[in-house]
């Protein structure tokens, strides 16, 4: 039987809402973490790649467009694939830098006197970049990687004798799309915060429902227990029946076992446990069982339940002492056996490792042999 042994919030759901809490991605919402998301980024990659060769027979030199190519398809995918909610810093810097720079390689190469605005396709590309970055959390970034490439069209078109007016038209284009992309920003984001907080709140009370269930499933199982086991006891003392030697043996066994499971859970749980804890008080073994939650992790517990076994199997008399100790220290978990002079102590450290130290009143017992599970670790 297990004791419920917290109150209030379970730390189950309030681990899990921490959770929840350290996950909000503005990404989920969008499905940006989703591999659909990846898909269309490539497919807007390769669309951007198809449009670039389309025109890049007529640039002066091809390794800028290539360049600037690479750069702007790494880019979309890096809007996509980069986790963080804002976008870091440091991605949102290099994606701000994104338009001048693309600007810088792909301007140049192409005729000054009769370009189209297919020949400016990398515009396309930061466009799109820059409104998903607003959405991101980088609203400021955006706008200010739309205007260095306003920027660098307007310089591009004033060097190369263009009307700087008609440059500044249409780099204006950019702007347009990453406007609204700001307005959205600006309305999603509180709202996706919204949502998270709601999630979050389902999440843990889903938890909790989950933990109270349990709780009470296992308050139930203990009082059928309880039941069974007491019932017949507290009717023979109603009824003033005479209690033999047998009857006193059987309540103090009972007081016991619920001891247990008030203070050591842990221990308390395991039912060979509890048959080798009751084998041993009836032999005049007392033994003291506390959890102090050190052995939260199964792992450890088991092989600790093993030797604890072990050590009652074989103690006749005497005091067995087994402590679950607080969890974070170096040791989880004690076995203290006192029998006249002897003491022995077994150790169990967080690694799951043994240590055994055996003393004859003051001097070290060098011929004790060990129980079976201590020795098999």
């Amino acid at each position: 039987m297990v004791g419920d042994r917290h109150g209030g919030r379970s730390p189950m759901s309030t681990r899990r809402a921490r959770n929840a809490a350290g996950s909000r991605d503005i990404r989920t919402l969008l499905w940006m973490d989703r591999p659909v998301a990846k898909f269309v980024a490539v497919v807007f990659g390769l669309s951007l790649t198809a449009r670039a060769t389309v025109y890049m027979d007529d640039s002066h030199q091809l390794w800028p467009l290539v360049v600037a190519l690479a750069l702007t398809t790494s880019g979309i995918l890096a809007i996509v694939m980069v986790p963080g909610d804002p976008l870091p810093a440091l991605a949102a810097l290099l994606l701000t830098a994104l338009g001048p720079i693309t600007c810088l390689l792909v301007l140049p190469q192409i005729p000054a006197d009769q370009w189209i605005m297919s020949d400016i396709w990398h515009l396309r590309g930061v466009t799109v970049i820059l409104c998903f970055m607003a959405i991101r959390g980088r609203p400021w970034y955006a706008a200010a990687g739309a205007a260095l490439s306003v920027l660098s069209f307007t310089v591009w078109s004033a060097t190369t004798d263009q009307d700087t007016s008609d440059g500044a038209r249409t780099a204006v284009i950019i702007l347009a799309p990453v406007l609204i992309a700001l307005l959205v920003a600006a309305a999603v984001r509180p709202m996706a915060e919204v949502v998270f907080a709601l999630r979050e709140r389902e999440i843990e009370r889903a938890a909790d429902e989950a933990m109270t269930e349990a709780v009470t499933t296992e308050r139930e199982a203990q009082l059928r227990a309880l039941d069974s086991s007491a019932r017949p006891l507290l009717e023979a003392a109603a009824a003033g029946s005479h209690f033999t030697d047998d009857d006193r043996e059987r309540c103090a066994l009972l007081e016991e076992r619920l001891r247990d499971t008030l203070r050591a859970p842990v221990f308390a749980a395991d039912d060979l446990l509890h048959r080798a804890t009751s084998a041993a008080r009836r032999r005049g073994t007392q033994v003291i069982l506390l959890d102090e939650g050190g052995l939260a992790d199964e792992a450890l517990a088991v092989p600790v339940r093993v030797a604890l076994i072990d050590e009652l199997d074989a103690t006749t008399g005497g005091i067995v002492t087994a402590r679950a100790l607080p969890p974070g220290r170096d040791t989880s978990a004690t076995i203290v056996v006192e029998v006249g002079e002897r003491v022995r102590r077994v150790e169990f450290d967080a690694a799951g490792q043994v240590r055994v130290e055996v003393r004859n009143g003051d001097v070290p017992d060098l011929d004790y042999q060990a129980v079976r599970s201590i020795v098999g670790g």
